[in-house]
């Protein structure tokens, strides 16, 4: 378990693990799921674990290492994203539009 961003691992290893597109046909969709599933306290964690990562200034090479090896995450975002930070923050935009509906 990663200590300094724990919901952010537990929310990228339990959606994006190594078998996600059996489960899903897009990440779009994953992300859906994650939202419906979870209640307002765990958007607001993860919002804030994401922003604090993007915040540590990693290069695109430190993050996708970082999302894998450490944060369990098994979706290649570069075959869609310009970055790791542009996906990233369009998780964090995601998070903001469900937590403003509520």
């Amino acid at each position: 378990m990663n200590k300094q961003f724990p919901e952010l691992h537990q929310f990228l290893g339990a959606y994006f693990h190594q078998d996600w597109m059996v489960e899903h046909e897009t990440a779009e969709q994953v992300i859906d799921a994650f939202l419906a599933d979870s209640d307002l306290e765990d958007l607001v964690a993860i919002r804030g674990e994401i922003s604090a990562l993007l915040n540590l200034g990693k290069d695109e090479v430190e993050l996708r290492g970082y999302l894998l090896r450490e944060l369990s995450c098994y979706y290649c975002y570069w075959n869609v994203w310009e970055s790791g930070m542009c996906w990233m923050q369009h998780i964090v935009d995601r998070l903001a539009e469900r937590l403003d509906r509520s």
